[in-house]
């Protein structure tokens, strides 16, 4: 009973999962390097910016968790493991939306000035979100041997 079952087919979720994981990849891009779309409108990073790849981002990781979703076997219960994993995804795109909005949200270095400023530090954070739900996505997809 514990074998998978030959006949499970992920079907329309996983394609879902993976266009998702796909116009989110897009829209990350688009937002980090706009230039290559013809759409830098700015000097520096600026707030549009900054949403478009922190959205990428949670399309990415959503289209992840469906897609890993969708190809597991369901009908077996979900191990602590892959809780482990869904909560260090949903913890690393809070991290990464905290650090990427520090300043347009209030707690950032450059709190107050006319344009806030997508710094070092907040590329950091961003980058360390991105790890810890590259962690989760890696608990949440390994696979009972």
């Amino acid at each position: 009973m514990n074998q998978a079952d030959p006949d499970h087919r992920p079907g329309w979720l996983a394609r879902g999962g993976i266009t998702l994981i796909a116009s989110g990849l897009l829209l990350f891009v688009l937002g980090l390097w706009p230039e290559l779309f013809g759409a830098d409108f700015t000097p520096e990073i600026g707030v549009l910016q900054i949403f478009a790849f922190l959205l990428g981002l949670t399309g990415m990781t959503l289209g992840a968790y469906i897609y890993l979703y969708a190809t597991r076997h369901r009908a077996k219960p979900r191990k602590l493991r892959e809780d482990i994993g869904v909560r260090l995804m949903a913890t690393g795109l809070v991290v990464a939306a905290t650090n990427g909005l520090a300043d347009v949200i209030g707690i950032g270095s450059n709190f107050g000035e006319q344009r806030p400023l997508f710094g070092p530090v907040q590329a950091w954070g961003v980058a360390l979100g991105v790890l810890i739900i590259f962690a989760g996505v890696a608990l949440y997809a390994q696979r009972p041997k």
